[in-house]
């Protein structure tokens, strides 16, 4: 058996889809909060399986989910209804 400690696969996936939607979020940064979220929305809506949704929304409900201002206001988009 290994030293290193075995990374916990569900914290592992939401960390991935935080990295992901963060690397969206950065690409607006010219444009308002509100319109930012709005296009990160439409592209993870329209481009993400089912369970990277999964991950994230379990990574909107943690504490210090590690979510950009940006990319926090397209999660709680996805997640209003």
């Amino acid at each position: 058996m290994s030293d290193h400690a075995v990374a916990d696969p569900a914290a592992t996936a939401r960390a991935r889809a935080v990295r992901l939607i963060n690397d969206i979020a950065a690409q607006f940064p010219h444009v308002t909060v509100e319109e930012a979220a709005t296009r990160i929305a439409a592209h993870v809506s329209w481009f993400w399986e089912s369970r990277m949704l999964a991950n994230l929304r379990e990574a909107l409900a943690q504490p210090d989910s590690g979510l950009d201002e940006r990319a926090e206001a397209a999660a709680r988009l996805l997640f209003a209804s």
